[in-house]
């Protein structure tokens, strides 16, 4: 916004007549094109959250900035006085507060332009919950699968000048993939967005503004989506006491009796994937459990299997154990 700038520009016409009949060369706010606006300024971030440092700086394709006094205020105080695009460094104030921040330049000739800024902070948040498989005792959060659902919902806290909180249901959200503006997801109240996630080693960057319906209170939040290589795990499942989901079972596990049952858990997959159990290379099944008895006297070891699959989205995990029973040298082991 241009609120101070004194700035004659010359008639088209005359401008033509210069060009073709003098060599004088002409100033160079008169060489834009029409409408150009002479000086703007650059704020980074664009929306600021509360008390966040704000990088000014102003650019221009029409005055020689260099060869120019360049002024940048915050809310009335000098902050930078120099020459040239050297940023200065502002801070934001409390949520809804004002600040207002004025680039003011001087050229050699003395025409002054200024560029003015009004900042107000703004809070929002973004909840990501991915719909991806777990245990149904699982504490932690499901993470991303390929080509799996995820819901992302904005928290926004925009605030009047009072510090009264605007409701959320008011609020207008923009959702963006990238640079894309997903129409169909964005307006008033839009506060959630479903959508599928990427493949596995590919992002997607979601952004969310949200505005007031006046446009004068702005906040955004970003993040970025990345799925993750699915996972399956074995668990010990008691008769009496039921599956313990605290220990997962690797590497060599020793029975303390001639019986045992395992659980198998997929983790992570976009849906439920289908099962296959082996015992010693042989097909056992596609349960989630599997139960197998040493048989005969003495002992040995069993090579326990379970894949996971889900075609429709190409995923794949696969878990191995080695099962220690009886005294070794003994007989065989089978699941059922």
């Amino acid at each position: 916004m241009n609120t101070g700038t004194v700035y004659t520009v010359p008639m088209i016409r005359a401008t033509l007549l210069l060009f073709l009949f003098a060599s004088t060369a002409l100033p160079a706010a008169a060489q834009g094109l029409p409408g150009a606006e002479p000086l703007s300024v650059t704020l980074v971030p664009q929306y600021p959250r509360p008390y966040q440092n704000i990088t000014v700086a102003p650019r221009s394709t029409l005055v020689d900035l260099s060869a120019s006094k360049v002024e940048i205020l915050v809310n009335g105080a000098v902050i930078y006085t120099g020459s040239g695009t050297q940023p200065a460094t502002a801070r934001a104030g409390a949520l809804g507060e004002r600040t207002t921040i004025l680039v003011r330049v001087t050229d050699p000739a003395g025409r002054v332009y200024s560029v003015q800024n009004v900042v107000r902070p703004a809070e929002v948040s973004l909840i990501l919950e991915p719909v991806s498989t777990t245990h149904p005792f699982y504490k932690g959060g499901g993470l991303v699968a390929s080509e799996g659902r995820v819901r992302l919902i904005a928290v926004p806290d925009l605030r009047t000048d009072a510090g009264t909180r605007l409701p959320a249901s008011g609020l207008v959200y923009t959702w963006r993939v990238a640079d894309r503006i997903l129409t169909d997801s964005s307006g008033i109240g839009r506060s959630t967005l479903v959508a599928n996630a990427p493949v596995r080693h590919r992002n997607a960057d979601i952004t969310v503004t949200v505005t007031n319906p006046d446009s004068s209170l702005v906040g955004e939040a970003k993040t970025t989506i990345s799925a993750i290589d699915p996972l399956v795990r074995l668990y010990r499942n008691d008769p009496l006491l039921g599956p313990d989901f605290d220990t997962a079972l690797t590497g060599r596990f020793t029975m303390p009796d001639t019986e045992a049952t395992f659980r198998a858990v997929a983790y992570f997959f976009a849906a439920p994937p289908t099962l296959s159990w082996g015992v010693n290379g042989a097909s056992s099944g596609g349960d989630k459990d599997i139960t197998v008895r040493s048989t005969g006297s003495g002992g040995g070891t069993a090579q326990l299997q379970i894949a996971a699959s889900d075609k429709e989205h190409y995923q794949f995990a696969d878990e191995r154990l080695s099962v220690a029973f009886g005294e070794e040298g003994g007989l065989g082991i089978f699941g059922l």
